[in-house]
């Protein structure tokens, strides 16, 4: 064994044994639970686990897990999550580099009560790899709509921004499907049935409500407020800026 392969081996054992012997900081939560409270156990686990495994900020979360605007929200959601819990900055980050499993094995291992954050990384681990390959998929497809679409924000509508920007939450979407499927709600029209693998698991998502009526930042439930419909009837839908159609309107003029 050369001295470079000794040091690296050495420099390798010595990261592990600090990782062994690592020290999961006492949670200090809040009694406050407002924003707990809000959000399902899938959001909550999401938040705690791009904050301890990603080091992801309070406003990044916000965005990109809640679906807000972080200029508006300032991270006070993911914060009220994340402090009810007992983690504070000090947490933040300390797993990179760990699986959950791993994780969840030095939590148990610790003389401290860290049952909440072992439920929601068991949570996030539940939803399985399944999961999070339609996750990725669905940021490959939001990828793929804004690189058709240059500066598809400055088009003289910020609703419409706000609009996008529910549609295009990659948590937004994921959910969204879980529970309405993948056929238009509109036409019936399901992509992997006409175009096979290169169809599969794709939907575009719209925004039920009117989008001039969304002008500032509210909290998203998939379940009444977004519906999968194909790419079709989505473009029939907003056609027209001063008449957007509702999902019956459209039925109806199919129907016709």
């Amino acid at each position: 064994m050369n001295k470079i392969t000794f040091l690296s081996n050495y420099k390798l054992q010595s990261i592990i044994k600090r990782r062994w012997h690592m020290e999961f900081p006492k949670l200090d939560p809040v009694k406050r639970s407002r924003e707990f409270n809000t959000y399902d156990a899938s959001i909550r686990s999401r938040v705690v686990f791009e904050y301890l495994f990603k080091s992801k900020t309070h406003r990044w979360i916000d965005e990109h897990i809640i679906g807000l605007n972080p200029i508006e929200s300032r991270g006070y959601q993911a914060m009220g999550i994340l402090h009810h819990i007992g983690l504070k900055d000090k947490h933040k980050g300390i797993f990179e580099g760990y699986n959950i499993k791993e994780a969840i094995n030095r939590l148990r291992g610790q003389a401290n009560d860290f049952q909440m954050v072992i439920e929601s990384l068991e949570q996030f681990d539940s939803n399985g790899v399944q999961q999070r390959s339609l996750e990725t998929t669905i940021e490959i497809d939001i990828d793929a709509e804004q690189s058709e679409e240059e500066e598809y924000h400055k088009d003289g509508a910020s609703t419409y921004y706000y609009g996008k920007r529910y549609e295009r939450n990659p948590y937004n979407r994921a959910k969204a499907i879980e529970i309405h499927g993948l056929n238009c709600a509109v036409c019936g029209f399901n992509f992997e049935k006409v175009y096979g693998e290169r169809g599969k698991d794709f939907i575009e998502i719209h925004h039920i409500e009117p989008l001039s009526t969304v002008r500032e930042e509210v909290i998203i439930n998939p379940a009444t407020d977004l519906v999968p419909v194909c790419s079709n009837c989505h473009r029939m839908i907003h056609r027209r800026k001063d008449k957007v159609l509702n999902i019956d309107q459209l039925r109806e003029k199919m129907r016709r």
